[in-house]
């Protein structure tokens, strides 16, 4: 399986990781099949129960009043975890940040505890309609048991969740959650360490035609396989300018085909199908959309409404980490080839520049004239120092350097606190010189 059907596959899989649905639906579907291997099971071999104190050895009415008692006990729990949820979906989005909703809805305990409560109560319904009041030979008394044992199961799920629920907002363990994420994408999509100079795009010269992508929204994920192979079948170069987290628009400049005769229908058509447009970003291939979603955290906390810079500081600090391991891997090829050595595709991609500057600067601008995040982020670049292998890294983490100084100069109104930034600044101007 190559690289490109790995990323169509990783990205329709995490569609289906952040939907509530999927999950409990298989566990509906399960439950279902449980109950009709039960009741089919149940009958034809345990049809006394009075031999096993497990199970339940009532009469037909009785197990129909148990039933319905567990049933709409089921129906409550299920009513008050979907209430607990949404108010903890709604603290997040108005505290946290509503793009953060999705690391909420991606967890598996939340789309298990749904789908096992919904499975239960799918469980309940079909044993109950196949047992008759009237009846007393028909009581299936392992599915009546099993679906007892399953609602008493579903009483500490619920203690559990409601546990879970309470640490999930707590701001260190959102920040841990979303960097850890960060950094399984930065492993994922960035090179191994390489000291080779990366190609520099060429400048295509000739005519050359735009592809009209045909639907507006962000682009969550490129086929770079199918690019170049449709570049071969029309010996033909692609540039595409845009990469996953742009903004593009139908009728855009974004691909454009050189030369412009090589455009055929089915060129066309298999650029479309190779970039996948959706509503919103996604962090399938964008490493950037993590550092974002930190970033969005510390931004927040330092908006007047909330005012938490100790959140910004734990912010800047998983940021300082998952840059480090940036600083330690390559940058994505802008240039790629194919079987032959001919340039196929020329893309725009993310530079150390552009992941220091996606991590800083909202930070730097929001937090201008707070002391306490200024040296936090110099201080950040000092434990980076360490990491550069290049000038381009130097030259990133310097540019960021000078312009929180600028920052701090401009804003800082108590000279003690401006002497300690100066200080720091010094302390990582001389670590980068060295």
């Amino acid at each position: 399986m190559g690289a490109a059907m790995r990323d169509r596959i990783r990205h329709y899989w995490a569609f289906l990781h952040t939907s509530l649905w999927f999950v409990p639906v298989l566990m509906g579907v399960a439950a279902v099949f449980l109950a009709v291997a039960l009741l089919t099971w149940g009958r034809g071999v345990l049809d006394d129960a009075t031999g096993y104190w497990l199970l339940y050895a009532g009469d037909a009415g009785n197990a129909r009043e148990l039933l319905s008692s567990l049933l709409t006990g089921m129906i409550t729990m299920t009513s008050l975890v979907v209430s607990i949820t949404m108010v903890v979906l709604t603290l997040a989005a108005g505290q946290i940040g509503p793009r953060l909703i999705r690391n909420f809805i991606q967890d598996w305990t939340t789309q298990v505890v749904l789908g096992l409560f919904l499975a239960d109560i799918i469980y309940l319904l079909v044993v109950f309609r196949t047992i008759d009041g009237t009846q007393a030979d028909t009581v299936p008394h392992l599915a009546v048991s099993v679906g007892t044992g399953l609602t008493a199961f579903c009483l500490f799920v619920l203690l559990v969740y409601v546990h879970k629920l309470a640490r999930s907002i707590i701001y260190d363990n959102v920040v841990q959650r979303v960097a850890a994420d960060l950094r399984a994408v930065i492993a994922d999509r960035l090179p191994e360490r390489d000291d080779e100079v990366p190609e520099t795009p060429p400048n295509l010269g000739g005519d050359f035609v735009w592809v009209d992508l045909g639907q507006d929204g962000y682009v969550q994920a490129v086929d770079l396989d199918a690019l170049v192979a449709a570049a071969c079948r029309a010996d033909a170069v692609i540039r595409l300018d845009v990469r996953p987290g742009h903004y593009v628009i139908g009728g855009g400049e974004h691909v454009a085909v050189f030369p412009a005769g090589a455009c055929t229908k089915e060129m066309r058509g298999a650029i479309r199908g190779a970039l996948i447009v959706g509503s919103e970003r996604t962090p399938t291939q964008d490493v950037e959309f993590g550092i974002r979603q930190l970033v969005e955290m510390a931004t927040r906390a330092l908006s007047p409404g909330i005012n938490d810079v100790f959140t910004a500081l734990a912010v800047i600090d998983n940021l300082s980490a998952s840059l480090a391991r940036i600083l330690d891997r390559g940058i994505e090829p802008a240039v790629l080839r194919d079987s032959g050595g001919a340039i196929r595709l020329v893309r725009d991609v993310s530079g150390y520049e552009g992941f220091v500057g996606a991590a800083f600067d909202q930070i730097r601008q929001a937090g201008s004239g707070n002391a306490a995040v200024l040296i936090r982020l110099i201080d950040a670049i000092i434990r980076l120092a360490p990491r550069i292998r290049s000038d381009a890294q130097r030259d990133a983490l310097r540019e960021q350097l000078t312009m929180i100084l600028t920052a701090g100069e401009q804003t800082i109104s108590i000279p003690r606190d401006l002497n300690i930034l100066k200080c720091r600044w010094r302390q990582a101007d001389d670590r980068l010189t060295r």
